[in-house]
């Protein structure tokens, strides 16, 4: 289902135990992708390449993890960590950074507790490292959850 450039994974709503993955990314094909494989391994996943109604829309789906590209959009993507920095409703989100740029995962390591950085990935990258990642922030986030 598509609705303001958010892609929401088919029966998404219905199944709320699953933990729920938020793709933003510059590229169809990307996101296609990252929704096809994250599907498989039982994830919710929603996608958008909208970037300036991202942060409301993070807000209103309160997902497990972030998965951003820097280059979305020439700044959009550093411009979107620094609005879910600021923003109290989203700075507990881990957020796992991916670039094709090295020079922007560099800026993003140096800076990576900073923006809740979870992990950073150059594309192209592995699969599995991708989803030990996204495990490993998953598990940090239900640790520091309230009791």
């Amino acid at each position: 289902m598509m609705q303001h450039g958010i892609t929401m994974a088919a029966g998404e709503r219905h199944q709320l135990t699953r933990p729920h993955i938020f793709v933003v990314n510059g590229e169809s094909s990307f996101l296609n992708l990252m929704r096809d494989l994250l599907q498989d391994e039982e994830y919710n996943v929603t996608t958008t390449n909208f970037v300036p109604e991202t942060l409301e829309q993070v807000i209103a789906l309160n997902p497990g993890v972030l998965i951003i590209d820097l280059a979305v959009g020439k700044r959009s993507g550093w411009d979107l960590l620094e609005r879910l920095h600021a923003t109290a409703a989203t700075v507990g989100i881990p957020v796992i950074i991916v670039s094709t740029q090295p020079a922007y995962l560099t800026q993003a390591r140096e800076q990576a507790a900073r923006y809740g950085a979870a992990g950073l990935l150059s594309k192209p990258f592995n699969l599995e490292d991708m989803l030990s990642l996204i495990e490993v922030a998953l598990v940090s986030l239900h640790a520091d959850a309230p009791a």
